[in-house]
């Protein structure tokens, strides 16, 4: 059954009286009086939408793809996820000959922290008007549901790299309380401020290694587990370098297909659409466009982002009478980043007042 058959369904079953409460996860027409005059709502059930927007969600998304630690589709609300660091290096022994047969235990126990991962609220209105369902050509219900899960995708990666609640300095320029960067706290860019923005001016191949010199000394070596992430024009300065290899001369020893346009050092290049491709020089926004002169790129640590859905995508359809359909899609993610835990330093290091 496509959108429209379902909306002309939803109309005509709303002036049937439910007698009894059915419970039936597959059933296509399961219509709800929401009180309002001449509004009705049909939730679509899993096995008509929310299942392919669970299969579209990773394959739209570059980011979230690259990131091993993932704790489900059913997190509460919020969520401690533990973090144990290193145990300490070994000592010289020395033989057993004289003393009493005692033990007292060294401080070398392996570090350990926890990190928060809150979830946060997420939804996308679409509105399609009757005469577009009934002259469409398409099959407009799968246009539309593409649509959202490119969009729902998209907002997972935006806001891992920009989200920022403050009121006031926030890193995106003027605050926007119903913006997507606003739902949640602390990721890339912000804790990669806070670290310290490495300034270094002009783009070399020195200066890739010193955005790299400031992710922590334990993880620097560990070149399959960082990521390099650029908006589009610091990419393209990049490939100017020659240390900077795109994927098509890297393969067949390519260890990553989708998202991943070229390697530095050994290191994944990701380009990000939603990266900001112009900051002040302390790598944050201005909301004074002309104050926005430099570039910024990142370094992360990509086992050190732990994220996980609260409520995966869901879509829901509301029908209105003679004018047409609304699909609302809703969703509840959360993220946090372990930086400088469990005895361990930085696990983000921002590149900013980059010269164009």
């Amino acid at each position: 059954m496509n959108l429209k058959e379902l909306a002309l369904q939803a109309k005509k079953l709303a002036w049937i009286e439910v007698k009894e409460e059915v419970v039936e996860e597959t059933k296509a027409n399961e219509v709800m009086n929401t009180g309002a005059t001449n509004f009705w709502t049909e939730l679509v059930p899993t096995n008509v939408v929310m299942d392919p927007a669970l299969d579209l969600l990773p394959k739209y998304s570059s980011l979230l793809n690259l990131l091993p630690w993932n704790h489900g589709n059913n997190m509460p609300i919020s969520a401690y996820v533990p973090v144990i660091g290193e145990a300490e290096l070994f000592k010289g022994n020395t033989e057993w000959a004289t003393g009493a047969a005692s033990f007292t235990p060294a401080d070398n126990w392996p570090h350990s922290d926890k990190v928060l991962v809150s979830q946060g609220q997420f939804i996308l209105d679409i509105t399609i008007s009757k005469r577009e369902l009934n002259y469409s050509v398409g099959d407009l219900e799968n246009i539309v549901r593409e649509r959202i899960n490119r969009s729902a995708a998209r907002t997972v990666d935006a806001s891992i790299i920009n989200a920022d609640s403050a009121t006031t300095g926030n890193i995106n320029g003027t605050f926007d309380g119903t913006a997507y960067y606003a739902q949640q706290d602390n990721w890339i860019r912000k804790v990669g401020i806070a670290n310290t923005v490495i300034s270094v001016g002009a783009l070399t191949s020195a200066s890739l290694l010193s955005v790299k010199g400031g992710i922590d000394a334990g993880f620097q070596a560990d070149l399959d587990n960082l990521l390099f992430l650029t908006p589009s024009n610091v990419y393209d300065k990049m490939l100017a370098l020659a240390e900077v290899i795109t994927m098509d001369k890297f393969w067949p020893n390519a260890t990553i297909v989708k998202g991943v346009l070229a390697k530095a050092f050994g290191i994944d290049v990701l380009v990000a659409r939603d990266f900001p491709a112009l900051t002040k020089a302390d790598g944050t926004v201005s909301a004074t466009s002309s104050d926005n002169t430099k570039w910024s790129f990142a370094c992360i640590y990509k086992p050190a982002i732990q994220y996980g859905f609260g409520q995966p995508l869901e879509i829901e359809l509301s029908t209105n009478p003679w004018k047409g359909v609304r699909l609302t899609a809703t969703m509840e993610f959360g993220f946090g980043i372990a930086n400088q835990k469990a005895g361990l330093w930085k696990v983000v290091a921002l590149w900013a007042n980059v010269t164009l």
